[in-house]
């Protein structure tokens, strides 16, 4: 536990690699650029934040020397804070760790709201050590995870495209709506869920991530995938098979209720299961006892994906600018890209709860700036 906790700034990725990319330059004038920030990083009284996610975007870059070169400037930090790992392995901590100690939290005080369940969380989440440690454990898995880094971003860009597709145009839907609805024989009904598999693969050939192989293909796997679970279903009504199919009891829906909601707590519940997997918790109890809108990064992560600027094409890596913007409920100052800040800015202007959450959150253009907005006076801190 940190007695007196010094001041963390989670950096975006992109700063740290070019901060990488000068250090290990021949250029003199690039060497002292970097130079000049460290300097002012540090006597800025700061700590550098990181997080399993910093090193994924960094070490996952495909030239091999590129990532050797990140790695060895991470290597050479002599002071860094990093999420734990929830269960004190070797490893520095990911956003699912970060979750677990709210998990942990939020059930331990089940009258905690988010600030509460912040300000305990927080006590055990952050381990201070030497960049040399922290980059050890991938150094000697360096093949392995690289490997790992490289699927994993291939599914990240599976995941954001389907997310973002709205090919059954029934987000908005509401549930009582649908019980009330038509009802179809389950064969109709697979069907019909299969003539949703071509509006899918065409978003995704349209608008998914350029590096998607074969659009066609991450369709049909995800639909498989639901008529699987769909299959085993046995209510006739369409409302009641999406339910059953999500684990979402009738208790659970309220008048306004939609589809996407049903939606998003089922993908809280299955984060859960995940989840004790490492809290070791009765998992009736945590599902029963811990609600996503209790949680800081369930709070700061749902309103940051639904607020992100869209744009023509959904980039895969927009997973882990969500997944890092959970850090600006812990982190004194989180840089991140400007149109993650955009949405930050909207998410403060509608709630208040998300106001209270966040912390300082800054963009900049360049690592150059940053060390000039940390170092600046107290009335310009926020200008940013």
């Amino acid at each position: 536990m940190l007695l007196i906790r010094p001041k963390f700034v989670a950096l975006d990725s992109s700063h740290l690699g070019k901060v990488a990319e000068d250090k290990a330059s021949k250029d003199s004038a690039r060497l002292q650029r970097a130079a000049t920030f460290e300097k002012s990083f540090e006597e800025s009284g700061g700590v550098l934040l990181l997080c399993w996610h910093h090193f994924q975007e960094l070490l996952s870059h495909g030239n091999e020397d590129v990532a050797a070169q990140r790695a060895a400037y991470l290597q050479s930090l002599p002071l860094v804070a990093a999420i734990a790992s929830f269960q004190k392995e070797d490893l520095v901590g990911s956003v699912l760790d970060l979750q677990a100690f709210e998990v942990a939290a939020a059930f331990e005080n089940v009258s905690a709201d988010p600030e509460m369940v912040r300000n305990e969380a927080a006590k055990r989440m952050f381990r201070l050590t030497s960049g040399a440690d922290l980059v050890r454990p991938f150094l000697e898995n360096w093949s392995a995870l690289r490997a790992g880094f490289s699927a994993s971003e291939e599914r990240s860009q599976e995941v954001v495209a389907i997310s973002k597709s709205d090919f059954a145009g029934m987000s908005d839907v509401k549930i009582v709506d649908l019980i009330k609805g038509e009802l179809l024989p389950k064969d109709a009904m697979l069907q019909r869920l299969w003539g949703l598999h071509g509006r899918l693969a065409a978003d995704i050939k349209e608008r998914g991530d350029d590096r998607i192989v074969d659009p066609e293909l991450t369709s049909r796997e995800f639909f498989e995938d639901v008529v699987s679970r769909y299959g085993a279903i046995s209510t006739d009504n369409p409302a009641l098979r999406i339910l059953e199919m999500f684990g979402v009891g009738m208790s659970e829906i309220g008048p306004n209720t939609t589809v996407a909601d049903v939606g998003d707590l089922a993908t809280f519940r299955k984060k859960l299961v995940l989840l004790n997997y490492r809290l070791g918790l009765p998992l009736p109890e945590v599902v029963a006892k811990v609600k996503e809108e209790r949680l800081p990064s369930g709070i700061i992560f749902n309103a940051i994906r639904t607020l992100h600027p869209d744009t023509r094409k959904w980039d895969g890596s927009e997973l882990t600018d969500w997944h890092m913007s959970c850090l600006a409920a812990y982190a004194d100052v989180t840089y991140v890209d400007k149109r993650t800040h955009e949405a930050f800015r909207i998410a403060r202007q509608k709630s208040k709860t998300f106001a209270s959450l966040a912390r300082d959150v800054k963009k900049a253009g360049s690592y150059s700036d940053i060390a000039a907005q940390l170092s600046a006076p107290p009335s310009e801190i926020g200008a940013a």
